[in-house]
């Protein structure tokens, strides 16, 4: 498979290079041996731009979309997916805080408003 981002980000360095570098330090390369063979791949094509980070994956998501940081980012989302302004009004801490009634359990994470001043808890 050709790298074409190398052509428009030539640091982007080959396999070949990465492996070589890993082999030379040994503190590298303890700790690349120690990684299965699909990890393996997975890493050597992140470090050589054949595949991009999974930004959708639960680690990266919450990091880029934490309230907590910036609630800007996460508060621009729920607008787009919900089709109207809100703001995030409290952070519950992740400790499974439930809020029950008689017929279900939720475990929420922030609870917002929207722009017409309602509450509404996003799970």
């Amino acid at each position: 498979m050709t790298n074409q981002l190398k052509m428009y980000f030539p640091m982007i360095r080959e396999r070949e290079e990465l492996l070589d570098e890993i082999s030379r330090k040994d503190s590298l390369r303890i700790l690349y041996e120690q990684l299965s063979s699909e990890t393996k791949k997975e890493f050597l094509d992140f470090c050589t731009g054949m595949k991009g980070a999974k930004i959708l994956r639960d680690s990266f998501f919450k990091e880029v979309m934490n309230p907590e940081y910036a609630p800007q980012r996460l508060e621009g989302l729920l607008g787009i997916l919900l089709g109207r302004k809100v703001r995030i009004v409290k952070v519950l801490p992740n400790d499974s805080t439930r809020i029950a009634d008689e017929t279900s359990l939720l475990i929420t994470d922030i609870i917002v408003e929207l722009e017409d001043g309602s509450s509404y808890c996003y799970l």
